[in-house]
């Protein structure tokens, strides 16, 4: 057969001889010994590693389902505290708005008793006052008609 020939058919021509022999068990050789000393450590490795991220990631979905969870009670906590908070500020409201009611009730009523009792005073004191002017008005007439008559004149 003519190289042409070969070429045109599509078959191919082996030659297994020794060296073909050799280099196949060479290679062989060297895939069994890379197997042991690269290929299953390297495996090992990337198993390992796999494992731990895996782990890893089971971990971080485990504490980020717990910090919702503590994230959960905290706003709870906190919408108690501030329910709370606005039930004490509505109380102490009420209770300055009665003391607020209660101080003005006890000043007004301070207030009139003390303007009740300075009017009072006041009376008294103008009475007194018009009391004396009526003691006084005679003699107090007569001299002042002295002083526009310029003479003196008794009362």
């Amino acid at each position: 057969m003519h190289t042409s020939q070969m070429f045109a058919s599509g078959a191919v021509n082996l030659d297994l001889d020794g060296t073909a022999i050799a280099q196949f068990l060479l290679f062989t050789a060297f895939v069994v010994l890379m197997k042991d000393l690269i290929f299953d450590p390297l495996l090992k490795v990337f198993d390992e590693r796999e494992r731990r991220s895996a782990g890893a990631v089971d971990d971080a979905r485990e504490l980020d389902d717990e910090a919702l969870a503590l994230k959960g009670r905290l706003d709870a906590r906190i919408e108690d505290v501030r329910r709370g908070a606005a039930v004490d500020r509505e109380q102490l409201r009420a209770k300055l708005k009665q003391l607020e009611t209660e101080m003005t009730g006890s000043a007004r009523t301070a207030v009139a008793e003390q303007l009740g009792t300075g009017l009072g005073a006041l009376e008294v004191e103008a009475a007194t006052i018009r009391k004396g002017l009526v003691e006084q008005r005679t003699s107090l007439a007569a001299q002042i008609a002295s002083r526009v008559l310029g003479r003196e004149v008794r009362s």
